[in-house]
């Protein structure tokens, strides 16, 4: 078990309390971003600090305005990610999803009754924390903050964003999206596709479209696919999938071996000995260590099959067999598990991570969702240190 402190919500709060932390830019200002949650994906209260002195001091909490937004057509819900910096040019960028609630008032619903409606997902990147350029796949409409309900708008370009990005050495970046096209391939459900943006010219290009066999994750390629550049120039891009009668719950993987332009087909994640892992449909993240230089996974990573996205335990980092590529199995360590006496139902799962630029060691934030059973919305956030 790895070291934690624990964030603690006041008594008297019942929803959970998440934490997504980053590097604002190329010196050792963070960011934190503090939400509340009391339902899944519905997240309030969204405020941040900063540190401008890797975390050692802080700024007061201040809100975030203009996250959640009503009109007559329905409800609008904005979800900001982790920044991402290139550190040669000193670039930043930071996705944002909108969420469009068709006729509904957003995070107003219950859960089962909101998504009997189908909600509409746009991705954007914010770049240098000015330029908001939209992810587009397809040819549609930009995104009109006086129409956005525009119907051209809410069927062309669905995307939901990737968890991360990956930068390379020459500053191109890569970026997944889990995406429903308008082409009316349905059957297939959502499909991945790797966007770019070329280091020359700053334009963002699109790859082709894969799609997933429903006898192989019954919901298609799902949200948050992360990406990582390997040591031999090829893209890996991993998925979350969703468990058939067929196929236990895994993650999916798809390579391109041309820069960003094309992916190549879906293969399953496996270990380093061509054995299969069985992972629910759950975020995980890539991270390059700059101490060792070796690439990390963290993911849940279940000893048996899963049903959808559930167990969400245990939490495990392992190293990347680059040349194949595929998990080293000898390498797995547990971040946290569930305990005795504890739900299970738990989700040791959403969490943000970062490698502090001093130590060099690696923090995950993670918010234990449902360890309290008399009260299973209401959770704190645990810090977890890994020394590579």
């Amino acid at each position: 078990m790895l070291p934690r402190e624990l964030y603690v919500p006041p008594p008297e709060q019942d929803e959970a309390v998440w934490i997504n932390t980053s590097y604002a830019d190329n010196s050792l200002t963070r960011e934190e971003r503090f939400t509340t949650s009391s339902a899944s994906d519905v997240y309030l209260h969204h405020q941040r600090r900063i540190s401008a002195d890797n975390g050692r001091t802080w700024s007061d909490l201040e809100p975030i305005k203009d996250m959640v937004a009503q009109t007559p057509q329905g409800g609008i819900a904005a979800y900001l990610c982790a920044h991402t910096v290139d550190r040669k040019r000193g670039a930043v960028y930071q996705p944002l999803m909108r969420r469009l609630w068709p006729g509904m008032k957003a995070y107003t619903m219950p859960w089962d009754k909101a998504y009997k409606t189908p909600l509409i997902d746009h991705t954007f990147v914010i770049e240098n924390a000015g330029t908001q350029r939209m992810m587009k796949y397809e040819e549609g409409p930009d995104f009109d903050p006086e129409n956005p309900f525009d119907p051209a708008f809410c069927k062309t370009n669905r995307a939901y964003y990737g968890s991360g990005m990956a930068i390379g050495d020459d500053s191109a970046v890569f970026f997944p999206l889990s995406c429903i096209t308008s082409n009316g391939r349905n059957e297939d459900r959502q499909c991945i596709v790797l966007m770019r943006r070329d280091p020359v010219g700053g334009d963002w290009r699109t790859s082709n479209q894969q799609y997933i066999s429903p006898d192989l994750s019954s919901r298609g390629l799902l949200e948050e696919p992360d990406a990582a550049i390997l040591r031999n120039g090829n893209i890996l891009v991993v998925c979350r999938g969703h468990n058939t009668v067929a196929t236990p719950g895994r993650k999916w993987m798809l390579l391109s071996t041309d820069g960003g332009r094309t992916l190549g087909p879906v293969d399953e994640f496996r270990y380093d000995d061509g054995s299969s892992f069985y992972s629910p449909s759950s975020i995980h993240r890539f991270v390059r260590s700059s101490k060792t230089g070796r690439l990390y996974w963290i993911a849940n990573i279940l000893p048996r099959p899963p049903e959808g996205g559930r167990p969400r335990y245990p939490l495990q980092i392992c190293e990347i067999d680059e040349d194949i590529p595929a998990v080293k199995k000898g390498t797995l360590c547990v971040i946290d598990n569930r305990r005795e006496n504890e739900p299970e139902l738990i989700q040791l799962s959403n969490f943000s991570v970062i490698e502090n630029r001093e130590t060099l060691d690696m923090e995950i934030y993670l918010s234990r969702l449902g360890e309290d059973p008399k009260r299973p919305m209401r959770s704190g956030v645990y810090r977890y240190i890994y020394t590579p």
